[in-house]
This record gives structure tokens, C-alpha cells and sequence, in this order.
């Protein structure tokens, strides 16, 4: 058999991106939460508990995403620097989240065509969805604990 391109995953590999594992394994944790939650919403709320849960799924994977996706991107950088882009990354994240919601709450529009109660109780349980995706697929990474790559001298 010719060696491919593609190489397949070899047991006991280190994973090569642990932020994008974490971030595939709480989308699909989060999508499946949101899409039932949109559903019962629908069913009790109508058409405007419909767009709140939608608003609310699509508010947690684009803010909680956006953490993971900092991550990764300094991935090759020092801890102290990771450190660093992590706090960036949450107290820049909570900020326009807050502003949002100031916003979301002076609408008039929005509350007229969104239920402002669905969207928090959705966002709430998607969040609890994404957390429990994101721990779950944590705990099937393979991050060594040692340096593969150096020379072992005695």
C-alpha cells in the first residue's frame, strides 16, 4: 500500500489542534441543544420564540466561538501570551456582549418581533450545551506532557 498525502490517525498521536477539536465538538453539542430548544420554543412561544432562540444559539456559538478561535490562533506563542489573549479575548467578548444586551433591552422592535425570555432561557441551556461539548471533547485530547520533539539526555 503506497503512503497517501492524507496519512491516517494513529493512535496515541498528541492532537494537533486541541482549540479546533474543542470548538468542532461544542458546535455540534451547541447545534443539537439550540435546534431542540428552537423547536419547543416554536411550539410555545410561535414565531417570535422561534428568532429568540435562534438569537440566542447564534449569540452563544459566535461569542463562545470566538474564545476558542482566539486560542487557536495563538496557539504558537508563549503561555504568558496565550494567557494574555485569553483575558483579551473574554473581557473584549463580554463587553460587546453587554452592550448588545443594553441595546437588545431599549429596542422596542425587538421585543415586538423577538421574546426576549425565550432567547434568554435558550442562550442559558446552549450554553450549558457548549461547555459540556467543549469538556467532552477536552477529555478525549491527546496533549503530551512532556516535549516529544527534544533529545532526552541523562
Amino acid at each position: 500500500m503506497a503512503p497517501s498525502a492524507h496519512s491516517p490517525k494513529i493512535a496515541g498521536q498528541p492532537t494537533r489542534h486541541p482549540a479546533l477539536a474543542m470548538l468542532r465538538g461544542a458546535l455540534v453539542a451547541a447545534l443539537v441543544v439550540g435546534v431542540n430548544a428552537a423547536i419547543v420554543s416554536t411550539v410555545a412561544a410561535g414565531l417570535p420564540g422561534l428568532w429568540g432562540a435562534l438569537l440566542g444559539l447564534l449569540m452563544v456559538i459566535v461569542f463562545s466561538g470566538a474564545g476558542l478561535l482566539a486560542l487557536h490562533l495563538s496557539r504558537n506563542t508563549s503561555p504568558t501570551m496565550q494567557l494574555a489573549v485569553a483575558m483579551a479575548s473574554y473581557t473584549g467578548r463580554i463587553a460587546i456582549f453587554g452592550g448588545l444586551l443594553a441595546v437588545a433591552l431599549s429596542s422596542d422592535s425587538l421585543a415586538a418581533h423577538v421574546n426576549l425570555t425565550v432567547l434568554g432561557i435558550v442562550a442559558l441551556v446552549v450554553i450549558m450545551g457548549w461547555m459540556a461539548g467543549e469538556i467532552w471533547s477536552w477529555s478525549r485530547l491527546r496533549v503530551p506532557i512532556y516535549n516529544l520533539d527534544e533529545e532526552v539526555t541523562a
